[in-house]
């Protein structure tokens, strides 16, 4: 995939709110985008829907296109994470589905559902907030940026087995946080198991 043509110049133009800019990065970017979400093996009907919501967030987060050294990387990383977000979002929605057929446990509209785990991801950001800085940041790196152990170890340069440790702890220290002071529900429970992917 080749650079777009003065790509730094342009980048600058983007992060100081030009849209003329930004439709020269997407008309230059968008098949690239389409190919590193096929990368993923999706399904072809979301291909056109991720790519949108990838150049998107690219848009909400301009302002930070200055500092970036690699756009290519950058651009991967946006996609991978926004992948990744709809296969956590597609789980809920499974997981949602298969404890309505094991319990008789009332769930009403989707809305409701939203904003239930909506109040469980702030309720676990809080938990994170309490957490070690080292931790709080091996953590944040797999649920965020979507990391992986190796990934994360290789950044902060530590061991695959100290980032797991790290990782498991700080996952145990949410649960726990979270089954006090949510109150103990099934769509609770389907959250918590979000935390072990």
């Amino acid at each position: 995939m080749e650079n777009l043509l003065n790509e730094q110049v342009i980048l600058n133009r983007v992060a100081a709110d030009d849209r003329d800019a930004f439709r020269q990065v997407y008309n230059h970017y968008y098949g690239a985008v389409q190919q590193y979400v096929l990368l993923f093996s999706f399904d072809s009907s979301k291909l056109d829907e991720l790519t949108q919501d990838v150049f998107v967030r690219i848009w909400e987060k301009r302002h930070k296109l200055t500092n970036v050294e690699s756009f290519q990387n950058y651009l991967f990383k946006i996609t991978k994470n926004q992948v990744l977000n709809y296969i956590r979002g597609c789980r809920v929605q499974q997981r949602i589905k298969e404890a309505q057929q094991l319990t008789d446990e009332p769930f009403t509209e989707d809305t409701d559902h939203k904003l239930v785990l909506n109040q469980y991801y702030q309720m676990a950001a809080e938990a994170i907030e309490q957490l070690p800085a080292g931790r709080k940041q091996v953590l944040k790196m797999s649920i965020d940026e979507g990391l992986t152990l190796d990934e994360i170890a290789e950044k902060l340069g530590i061991s695959k087995s100290g980032v797991k440790n790290q990782l498991y702890a700080g996952i145990a220290h949410v649960r726990q946080y979270l089954e006090r002071n949510a109150g103990i529900t099934t769509l609770l429970y389907v959250f918590l198991s979000l935390l072990d992917q």
